[in-house]
C-alpha cells in the first residue's frame, strides 16, 4: 500500500483501536491543512499526546502489523513501520502548555491550542491536526530541538 491519505487513516485507525489517540503532524498535517501542494510522502508523523511512552510501547507490542523501528527509540519518540511505510510518533506532554522534552532535556513549548480546531475527515476517518500556527512553528525552530543527536547511541532509550 503506498503512503496515501488512506494509510494514514488505516494507521490513525490501527492506534485507535488499541486506545492509543494520536494527532496527525508534519507533512501530512501541513497537507491538509493546505499549507503545502499534495506531494509525496515519506513518512507519517504523529503526536502522542501523554506524560510516557508506557503504555503506548505496551500496546504497540500487541499489535503485529506494526514493526517497532528500535535505531529511533528516544525519550520523546517512537517510531514503527506499518506496510512499508515509516511512522513517527513525538511524545507530547500536556501541561500549562504542550510540552515536548526531545532527548529529555530540551524543551519545545507548543502552542496552545495545540490541534487545529476541528477534526478533518481523511479517507472516511476523523482524525485530529496540529494547528497551522504549531506547524509553522515547529519548521520554524526545528534546528533547536536538535535533530542531530538521533545519531548519537547514548541518546536511544533501551
Amino acid at each position: 500500500m503506498e503512503n496515501t491519505r488512506h494509510k494514514v487513516a488505516a494507521v490513525i485507525g490501527k492506534l485507535a483501536d488499541l486506545g492509543i489517540a494520536c494527532d496527525l503532524f508534519g507533512g501530512w498535517a501541513e497537507e491538509v491543512l493546505c499549507l503545502r501542494a499534495p506531494s509525496a510522502h515519506g513518512d507519517i508523523d504523529l503526536l502522542y499526546r501523554s506524560e510516557s511512552f508506557e503504555e503506548f510501547d505496551v500496546k504497540l507490542t500487541a499489535m503485529p502489523d506494526f514493526e517497532e523501528v528500535p535505531l529511533k527509540r528516544f525519550r520523546h519518540k517512537r517510531a514503527f513501520n506499518f506496510d512499508g511505510t515509516l511512522c513517527e510518533i513525538i511524545l507530547v506532554q500536556e501541561r500549562e502548555t504542550p510540552l515536548t522534552l526531545f532527548w529529555g532535556n530540551v524543551s519545545f513549548y507548543w502552542e496552545s491550542p495545540l490541534l487545529h480546531d476541528v477534526s478533518l475527515n481523511i479517507a472516511g476517518q476523523g482524525i485530529s491536526v496540529v494547528s497551522a500556527k504549531n506547524l509553522k512553528r515547529y519548521r520554524l525552530l526545528h534546528h533547536e530541538t536538535q535533530p542531530h543527536r538521533w545519531r548519537d547511541p547514548h541518546s536511544l532509550e533501551p
